[in-house]
């Protein structure tokens, strides 16, 4: 697993194009009990680290399951307690050790290992300002801090190429379970985020280079 300037030298150049940057990405995806930031709570978080180029820098990535109480998980509405009953997570919390406090730390830890210098990752994943809304909350608002104040969301890529990209590029972005199990999520929103570069900004670049 790089790190540090390890990390920051595993680039691109696989691919043959330079990135403008290659600052790399802090893909994040959290389960929560709901989507109010003000009312609901983190159950689970799961991070990836890639390159700006959306090159993978630790397999395992970073996983925690928070506890929270039965009488917690109880105040759910339908939907997520059908999704995260289902999918094993109210489960997994509730036979969780780990605090809000812990988890934070950890994936503190975590980040800054692999990303040291602060304001050099960029938050990234699907509609991934919504996970930042919870993140920047309590303990996690450090992990939040370290990032750069600008994000990648996925969502609003596909938003735009919905708008102005052919059909036939709409039409082959690679589908999604929607199992809502956070290390899928991740990998899934990097897999889409991989088509738009390839499909998307490189057939651009290689089209005004023609």
């Amino acid at each position: 697993m790089p790190t540090g300037p390890d990390a920051e030298r595993a680039v691109a150049g696989d691919h043959g194009v330079k990135s403008a940057t290659d600052d790399p990405l802090v893909w994040i995806d959290c389960e929560m009990t709901g989507l109010d930031p003000d009312k609901e709570e983190i159950l689970e978080i799961y991070c990836i680290v890639t390159t700006g180029n959306l090159e993978i820098l630790d397999d395992q990535g970073f996983h925690a399951v928070v506890h929270w109480p039965q009488s917690r998980l109880e105040q759910m509405d339908e939907w997520c307690t059908t999704t995260h009953g289902n999918s094993g997570l109210t489960a997994s919390v509730l036979s969780s050790t780990m605090t809000p406090e812990e988890a934070a730390d950890s994936l503190y830890r975590y980040v800054t290992k692999l990303i040291p210098e602060r304001r050099k990752g960029l938050l990234a994943g699907n509609s991934v300002h919504a996970d930042r809304a919870f993140l920047r909350r309590g303990p996690y608002a450090k992990v939040m801090d370290h990032l750069h104040y600008r994000l990648l969301d996925v969502s609003a890529i596909k938003e735009a190429a919905r708008r102005w990209s052919p059909k036939k590029v709409v039409n082959k972005v690679p589908s999604k379970k929607g199992r809502h199990v956070a290390r899928d999520d991740i990998l899934e929103s990097i897999e889409e985020a991989r088509y738009y570069r390839d499909v998307i900004f490189r057939g651009a670049s290689g089209a005004a280079s023609s």
